[in-house]
């Protein structure tokens, strides 16, 4: 909460005071929970019965005007082991995102801080609700600044150039504590939009960490983009890259991309690249009915801890989703819109992140093949969504060294795969019901270790007041790890007030 307050702090103090004294949002409100578990330690050889009482109280700041977008929320949560299986703790949890125009259609600053618990290793039997065994669990904070600046040069013709540069940090504490910084500038110049144009693009990235040698990338590309119509593209790319990876891979970089959007209800874009330490491809697919949504991605691109947490993997925003169907997508104000949307997930009792596979948390870059599948269709009273999705992380790639205290220690190639199916229905003006699923395995494939999870939750719900909703579910987790099986039944029960 420190950092973060004080980023707001010394943030909100170069602001004109025109920007602070209009439009801005303070939400409050608190979350108390029991949960009841026959296994709250999650142990295959000796599991422990015991209650968690938690008590969440939460502050959110919004401001959205032309010059600034802010969205902070701050929640201390307090937890009590009835049976003392663990010392009660405070776990101070934290997620803000802000840009700032600081000159009009020229240079802007976007930051972000993240702060939440994480599972210490994929292959870990913790479920999605990573509040329970103290002991498998990591506090991992994450902070990125970037300045950025745009504008339009005079060469010929128009052309415009953008660039930022990229600050980022991440700390984890626990077992494998350890550190993580990045920095990363990005300049690009492009024509002006055209049948035919071209774009240069420049690029250079440091990372270092407690853990693993620093890595050094660069790269400078060249493109040319053929619009045979408004509404596709091609391109053509060539380039040289430079990196200090295990052994110097540098050399020439090129590859292909296309973009389609025939109508504002279908998006198609894939882009394959080959490059000196290995090829990387991205395809994404959206369609939209009136109240149905598919998407289907496909990537494969070096990624790091940080950006995992930032982005998370194995992750259906249901906020995103809702967004491309009625009677969401017809709202032309972002933010009138996500209000909506948020408040249909609380009225269905949803969630707006399912999680599906816990993140790998390494210093090192590694390579991630990943693909998802999801589908979503909401009615006046039903929603149903599924999604499948399988990750495959090589850590000997981008390495230095040998890996010591990550997941990669245990496995230089790691496989994640698994789907998720949630329901819900709403069966009255107040109250609903809501089931999901969630069944995933994570297996080192150059050794024999595997953890499988299957999480069963079920969850009644239903609205007190206007400012005020209760819950009360069921949750049965069975998961295999190498230590054994990992049974775990509990209830669930919360209630929520906001206060303004």
């Amino acid at each position: 909460m420190t950092s973060l307050a004080m980023a707001i702090a010394g943030t909100a103090g170069v602001f004109p005071a025109d920007v602070l004294a209009e439009g801005w949002r303070v939400e409050t409100g608190v979350t108390t929970r029991a949960i009841a578990s026959d296994n709250i330690n999650f142990s295959p050889t000796a599991p422990s019965s015991d209650t968690l009482l938690e008590l969440n109280p939460t502050v959110r700041v919004t401001r959205r005007s032309p010059r600034l977008t802010l969205d902070a929320a701050y929640t201390p949560r307090y937890l009590y082991y009835t049976q003392d299986t663990y010392d009660s703790r405070l776990s101070q949890d934290f997620n803000g995102s802000g840009r700032f125009e600081v000159i009009d259609d020229f240079m802007f600053l976007d930051a972000r801080a993240v702060s939440a618990q994480r599972n210490q290793s994929v292959f870990n039997a913790v479920p999605t609700d990573a509040t329970l065994a103290a002991n498998q669990l990591s506090r991992t904070r994450t902070y990125s600044f970037t300045p950025s600046f745009m504008g339009t040069v005079r060469l010929g013709d128009v052309a415009t150039w953008r660039s930022n540069y990229n600050m980022l940090r991440s700390e984890t504490s626990g077992l494998a504590a350890n550190t993580l910084t990045s920095e990363t500038f990005n300049g690009s110049l492009a024509s002006y939009p055209a049948r035919l144009g071209w774009k240069v693009d420049v690029m250079s990235n440091r990372t270092e960490s407690d853990r693993s040698a620093s890595v050094d990338r660069k790269s400078i590309v060249g493109s040319l983009i053929y619009r045979p119509d408004a509404t596709a593209d091609f391109t053509v790319r060539y380039g040289y890259e430079d990196t200090n990876f295990s052994s110097q891979r540098s050399g020439s970089t090129y590859g292909l991309g296309m973009g389609w959007n025939p109508s504002e209800r279908t998006t198609f874009r894939a882009d394959y690249d080959q490059r000196p330490y290995a090829r990387t491809n991205n395809v994404n697919l959206t369609h939209r009915l009136p109240r149905t949504s598919f998407t289907a991605s496909y990537s494969r691109n070096l990624t790091n801890r940080a950006e995992q947490l930032l982005s998370p993997t194995g992750t259906t925003d249901l906020v995103q989703t809702l967004s491309l169907i009625e009677p969401f997508a017809s709202e032309p104000d972002p933010v009138l819109r996500q209000q909506m949307i948020e408040a249909y997930l609380r009225a269905n009792g949803l969630s707006r992140y399912v999680v599906g596979l816990s993140p790998i948390l390494s210093d090192r870059q590694y390579l991630q093949t990943r693909w998802q599948l999801s589908a979503t269709r909401t009615g006046p009273r039903n929603t149903l969504s599924l999604s499948v999705f399988q990750t495959e992380s090589d850590g000997g790639i981008g390495a230095i060294g040998p890996a010591v205290g990550d997941d990669f220690a245990a496995s230089r190639v790691i496989r994640q795969r698994g789907w998720t199916a949630t329901y819900s229905h709403r069966m009255g003006s107040v109250s609903s019901l809501s089931l999901s699923f969630t069944s995933s395995k994570s297996d080192g494939r150059t050794q024999t270790l595997s953890s499988d999870r299957d999480v069963l939750n079920t969850t009644w719900s239903t609205q007190f007041s206007p400012r005020t909703t209760g819950s009360i579910g069921l949750r049965m987790t069975r998961a295999t790890v190498t230590a054994g099986d990992v049974d775990e039944n509990a209830v669930i029960a919360t209630l929520s007030t906001m206060f303004n």
